[in-house]
């Protein structure tokens, strides 16, 4: 794990000069249906550095249980991320994530 950290920070050092914010995509596994169990999912890639928080919402309020995938870099050494929690989807209700990078802040809404 202390490696893992140390080569994260070496690689954030790195990539300080080439600052790029998230290309984010939200979206749910299946087609959205009321009532119907599904997955919530929130997709960062193209950032740079690693630094970031992704956070899904429900109606504006964090969801709780939401899992996340490891961080990793592509061939460009940018790095992706994905967070995803299983919902039961409510007629009305928002999906959204928050996405803290780089202290910007900014929320992207699934579309239905």
């Amino acid at each position: 794990m202390m490696l893992r950290v140390l080569i994260l920070l070496s690689l954030g050092l790195i990539c300080v000069a080439n600052v790029s914010s998230p290309q984010v995509n939200v979206y749910t596994y299946k087609p959205l249906v009321t009532g119907e169990d599904n997955v919530l999912l929130c997709h960062a890639k193209e950032f740079s550095p690693p630094n970031i928080k992704l956070e899904l919402l429900q109606d504006g309020l964090l969801i709780p249980n939401t899992k996340q995938s490891d961080i990793s870099f592509e061939q460009n050494w940018k790095f992706k991320l994905t967070s995803y929690v299983e919902i039961s989807p409510k007629e009305g209700v928002q999906y959204a994530c928050r996405v803290l990078h780089n202290g910007v802040n900014k929320t992207v809404k699934l579309e239905s």
